[in-house]
């Protein structure tokens, strides 16, 4: 069969920084391999082989640790907001309690 035969055309040839660009948008940005692949006009299959070169983790794991990574902080956040509510409460109940003991004195 000639190149002229061809049913489907070559695919096309990125270059390292290209891929480099792609894998760091996954490992470093955190961003889900589906959305970079489908920003960057990509085969989200061509992003996974270029991830496994790369040495990174699965794009499952990845966007895995990356979700865990998220929630993990967003969890912190929320534990310090709770902690300082707690600590805005205890300050308003320690002066009622005050309250009450000198409007309790005869």
């Amino acid at each position: 069969m000639s190149t002229k035969e061809r049913k489907h055309p070559a695919p096309p040839r990125y270059d390292e920084a290209f891929k480099a660009g792609a894998v760091r948008m996954v490992t470093e940005q955190g961003r889900p391999s589906r959305e970079v692949a489908a920003e960057l006009g990509i085969c989200i299959d061509t992003l996974r082989s270029w991830l496994k070169a790369a040495g990174a983790p699965s794009p499952g794991q990845a966007d895995r640790q990356n979700r865990d990574a998220r929630r993990l902080r967003e969890l912190e956040a929320e534990i310090r907001a709770l902690r300082k509510k707690l600590e805005e409460k205890d300050g308003v109940i320690d002066i009622l309690k005050k309250s009450v003991g000198i409007l309790s004195k005869p």
